[in-house]
């Protein structure tokens, strides 16, 4: 179906008809008529199928010297093969054979009739249509044969070139599109080529160019237009390259010219190909007349004049094609309107038609493209610019004032049927026939637009009083059905007094929202994946064009829709209490510095670490597309003392979003707030300040979620009620003076950047100024600029990640890195590679390889050092320095030859006496009681430090072990027992479950040593 280009219906239609295999419609909605027409219209195809063969059959297979002359001219034309998958035939001189054929298949006269096959003169003599020509099918866009054009090749010279099969109601010449059949299967190609003719196309299709067509008239038609919108946006125009004695252009530019016009307005992106003129020679008659005084020419004389030449003659290969010079069309268009101006009069014409042409090209950076180069044909670039304004505010005036007249009418007699009236911007009553009209409010409401919202939607009015006076007012829906709320909502604004009942509010409601168009309201700012934008807060950046918000905050994307962002609205203006981060987000062009400029400062700054930073930076611009291929987001951890820079970093990145505010405190900001930061935007960066490795352990595990997208739980008030969690879509930078080494699960989920100098010389202070003076003013327009590169992500990305993650495997092949640190590295690599092509940056990939090699082993090693595992043992071994963790009440040390743990029916051999450490884990637990901010964090910690000792590898199992009992003062409990008449003092003891580890192993990985030995007074 999609290669065809078919709905599900369709294609059952079409292999149904290939088999001959009955199929039944059941549709209640067609009249019996409808059916019939249909039933008919399938015979007159399926008859037409019929004669095809034979004209095919006539050319291929009939040996007659006739049919022979047929293909030898056939084959002069197009490859042999090509004739045969274009289904290319004869018809021949006696005109019987085909009504003797149809007999045949019992396909009547009538039928032929009506296809336009056989003609009746003026006696009612039946006679054939088509004799002596090469049969060219045309078809639909499914491949069936509707109809036929015609080349002759008698020898009667009075005989049309080329003729067409009469139009019938399975074809009609202007609704007909010849070679759609195959473009339409061209998925993939960049645009539809349309030249002249069939021969042309023709041509085209057998060089490979299947993606060509052409009309069967000179005037394309908005049905014509409509069938290649299905295919693509794209078109390519290859006029025949004529020459007229009467005008300046041939037949084949000016329909060019007429045709590439109306593509343009109804939205195609239309370019031109021209074939150059064909040199014909001078005869000697005209070369007479053009150099009468002359009897010998002159060396310069012109000898050749211009002819015709068309893409069936000149293009004869691929490469014929590609050398031909592409030129958008209303450039194109230009060049021929100026080139024939002679007055200023004409200029201005032409200006003006060049210009509303202009106003319908939507990529801005194809409009100034175009500008510039129309600039160079006639004018300057304001000249144009300016006449593009203008033609869009004249379109825009002239479609106001065709619908103003009618839609007041309308208003008027709507408003009538509801029982209203208006008189000096107020309601009335219609009163009876002895009634007077009775005052409802004394303002009016227009109806701007409907916020649309799942729960409680808004809209906005603009009210207009007695007194001439007007405000805006957005008010609730909830609010529109109380009258005590509308009046109040209405009386805050000043002098806007409602005086009738509820009734009468729900009649003007009724025609007030008749008439109310709907927007979107943005409830997330940055990337809104469902309608390709990036909203701001004072507009939204689309198909790389930034539209900003009226006074309203509202604003209409490329896709037509309306959408509101309150922001910037001047009924909040007054109001900074509220939309407080949507009024920092907003878009500007105050700095104007390039990227690579940016970049190089940031370089000069914060060295090798910048470029890893604005990698970062980068990927969150196309977080979901990262997302999606990898699921997983890292958080960037600019790790440093106080006065080294890092947090200045972090603010220089976001100010792509927002600036001038200092990023929130992790120690004084709760969870919930943190949550409400992250979840304000998508696609953009966060930053939190502050971070250090005694904060709740709620904020850390916070933390770590965000690495896979995960924000907080919370109960749904606004839906069901249940619970849910927060998506979260942005970037975060982790500033702060601490490692996150407390929990290694948030350690590696992190981009590690360390940051170590703080002192700086003039000059450096001096970069570092100029570098914020920058960054204070707000660099969206780089977040802007690369924004337009979304797509070549989108297609690129998942191939450059998998580059990246190859190349940096086999870099690290001999070293063992945390798999979680490898696949953070591997992100901003991929993001640089993906877009190298496109960015203008002042380092290699290369060096950002070499510097992001240089982190992955920095920040691995540090995870080996800081793990949660030997932090457990480096603080065993302070307790038993410092006298807590005691021999043979907190573990003991046995060397065994064998060992057999619980569980297990096998002994661990060893080939020598081993040491065996027995860690009473009930006894230990309590040194590690201050790990935690309470008595819960505590206890979650504890559990996770067990779950991380029994997956090392020197964890054997567990075994029981005799172990003395501690009083709480610290001492050793003993009991008194009598033995042989004797007081004797003992250990009191237990035997608990301890963790088995191999403690050579331990003391090779970690550095451990907790073997002690008794030294009597002399050996000290």
């Amino acid at each position: 179906m999609e290669k065809e280009g078919m709905s599900f219906i369709q294609a059952v239609e079409k292999i149904a008809s290939d088999h001959n295999i009955p199929i039944e419609h059941i549709d209640t909605e067609k009249t019996d008529e409808e059916r019939d027409t249909a039933k008919h219209k399938e015979s007159l195809l399926a008859a037409l199928e019929q004669v095809y063969r034979f004209y095919v059959d006539e050319l291929r297979l009939d040996a007659s010297d006739e049919a022979r002359a047929a293909r030898e001219y056939a084959y002069s034309r197009w490859p042999e093969e090509f004739c045969s998958t274009s289904g290319l035939g004869y018809a021949p001189k006696d005109g019987h054979k085909l009504e003797d054929y149809c007999k045949t298949k019992c396909i009547g006269t009538d039928v032929l009739l009506e296809l336009g096959l056989l003609k009746k003169d003026d006696n009612s003599r039946v006679y054939p249509m088509f004799r002596e020509r090469i049969m060219i099918p045309i078809r639909n866009r499914w491949g069936r044969v509707i109809a036929f054009t015609a080349r002759y090749i008698g020898g009667n010279s009075n005989a049309p070139k080329y003729i067409n099969s009469a139009n019938s109601i399975i074809y009609t010449k202007g609704e007909t599109v010849f070679g759609i059949d195959r473009a339409s299967r061209m998925k993939e190609a960049d645009n539809v080529i349309i030249v002249e003719g069939a021969p042309d196309v023709l041509r085209l299709q057998s060089i490979g160019f299947d993606n060509t067509v052409a009309s069967l008239g000179t005037a394309w038609s908005d049905s014509q237009f409509d069938q290649l919108k299905r295919i693509t946006t794209s078109l390519c125009f290859i006029p025949d390259s004529d020459v007229a004695e009467d005008c300046l252009y041939g037949p084949g530019f000016e329909a060019v010219m007429r045709n590439g016009a109306e593509a343009i307005r109804k939205g195609f992106d239309v370019t031109v190909r021209q074939i150059p003129f064909a040199e014909i020679p001078l005869t000697e008659e005209e070369l007479k007349e053009q150099y009468p005084d002359y009897e010998v020419l002159p060396d310069n004389a012109v000898t050749i004049k211009p002819g015709k030449n068309d893409a069936d003659s000149y293009i004869t290969c691929k490469e014929d094609y590609i050398e031909l010079p592409e030129k958008h069309f209303i450039v194109w268009l230009a060049e021929k309107r100026f080139c024939e101006s002679d007055s200023l009069v004409k200029d201005r014409k032409y200006v003006s038609e060049i210009a509303n042409l202009l106003r319908h090209v939507k990529d801005q950076l194809l409009l100034d493209d175009c500008i510039e180069q129309l600039a160079k044909i006639h004018g300057r670039v304001k000249l144009w610019r300016d006449a593009v304004t203008q033609a869009r505010n004249e379109a825009k005036k002239k479609k106001e004032s065709l619908t103003s007249l009618d839609e007041k009418q309308k208003e008027i007699e709507d408003l009538r049927r509801s029982g209203l009236f208006v008189r000096d911007n107020c309601y009335y009553t219609i009163g009876d026939e002895d009634e007077d009209p009775v005052m409802v409010s004394n303002f009016t409401m227009e109806p701007l637009f409907h916020i649309s919202d799942d729960n409680n939607g808004t809209r906005i009015f603009r009210l207009r009083n007695e007194y001439g006076e007007s405000r805006l007012l957005e008010i609730k829906e909830s609010e529109m059905c109380s009258l005590n709320a509308f009046q109040q909502k209405t009386g805050t604004l000043g002098n806007f007094i409602w005086l009738a009942k509820i009734d009468r509010l729900n009649h003007v409601k009724r025609f007030l929202y008749a008439r109310t168009d709907t927007a979107e309201r943005i409830r997330k700012l940055g990337w809104d994946v469902n309608n390709d934008f990036f909203a701001f807060g004072n507009g939204l950046l689309s198909d790389g064009v930034f539209i900003a918000v009226d006074d309203m905050g509202i604003v209409r994307a490329n896709n037509g829709k309306a959408y509101y962002i309150p922001a910037t609205s001047k009924m909040y203006r007054n109001n900074p209490e509220i939309y407080q981060f949507e009024r920092l987000m907003v878009h500007n062009e105050t700095s104007g510095i390039s990227l690579k400029t940016y970049t190089d400062r940031l370089l000069s700054v914060f060295g090798d670490n910048a470029r890893i930073a604005l990698c970062y930076l980068i990927a969150t611009l196309f977080r979901d597309v990262i997302f999606k291929r990898v699921r997983h987001f890292p958080i960037l951890n600019l790790f440093g003392e106080k006065g080294t820079g890092k947090t200045t970093l972090a603010t220089c990145l976001q100010s792509f979003f927002i600036h001038g505010i200092d990023p929130p405190n992790l120690g004084i900001t709760s969870v919930p707030a943190m949550n409400d930061r992250v979840s304000q935007a998508v696609n953009t960066l966060v930053v939190f300040d502050e971070y250090k490795n005694d904060l709740d352990i709620r904020k850390i595990d916070y933390l770590k979620g965000l690495w896979g997208g995960g924000g907080q739980t919370k109960k749904n008030t606004n839906t069901d009620g249940m619970a849910t969690q927060t998506i979260v879509s942005t970037g975060v930078a982790l500033c702060g003076q601490d490692k996150p080494t407390y929990d290694m699960a948030l350690y590696t989920r992190v981009l590690f950047l360390s940051f170590t100098k703080t002192s700086f010389n003039q000059s450096e202070r001096t970069r570092y100024e100029e570098l914020m003076s920058v960054c204070n003013m707000g660099l969206t327009h780089l977040s802007v600029e690369l924004l337009k590169h979304r797509m070549l992500f989108e297609k690129n990305f998942s191939e450059a990640y998998a580059m990246s993650k190859r190349e940096l495997a086999a870099r690290l092949s001999d070293v063992t890195v945390h798999e979680r640190i490898f696949g953070n590295w591997i992100i901003p690599l991929a993001v640089f590679r993906t877009l190298e092509t496109v960015l203008d940056l002042p380092f290699s990939y290369s060096e950002l390889f070499e510097t992001a090699v240089s982190g992955v082993l920095n920040q691995n090693e540090l995870a080996q050092e800081s793990s949660e595992v030997g932090d457990f043992w480096n603080m065993l071994q302070g307790f038993q320095t410092t006298g807590k963790c005691i021999e043979g009440v907190h573990y003991n040390i046995r060397y065994l030859r064998r060992f057999r743990p619980l569980s297990t029916s096998e002994d661990i051999e060893f080939s020598e006496a081993r040491p065996i450490l027995y860690l009473n884990a009930a006894a230990v637990s309590p040194l590690f009681s201050g790990r935690g901010s309470n008595a819960t964090s505590a206890r979650s910690y504890w559990s996770t430090i067990m779950s991380y000792l029994k997956s090392h590898n020197s964890y054997l199992g567990l075994k029981q072990d005799r172990f003395s009992i501690l009083l709480p003062n610290g001492e050793i409990d003993y009991s008194m027992e009598t033995v042989n008449g004797q007081q004797v003092k003992r250990k009191k003891t237990n035997r608990p479950k301890a963790l088995c580890f191999d403690y050579l192993m331990l003391k090779d990985a970690f550095g451990v040593d907790l073997e002690t030995e008794i030294l009597s007074d002399e050996d000290n």
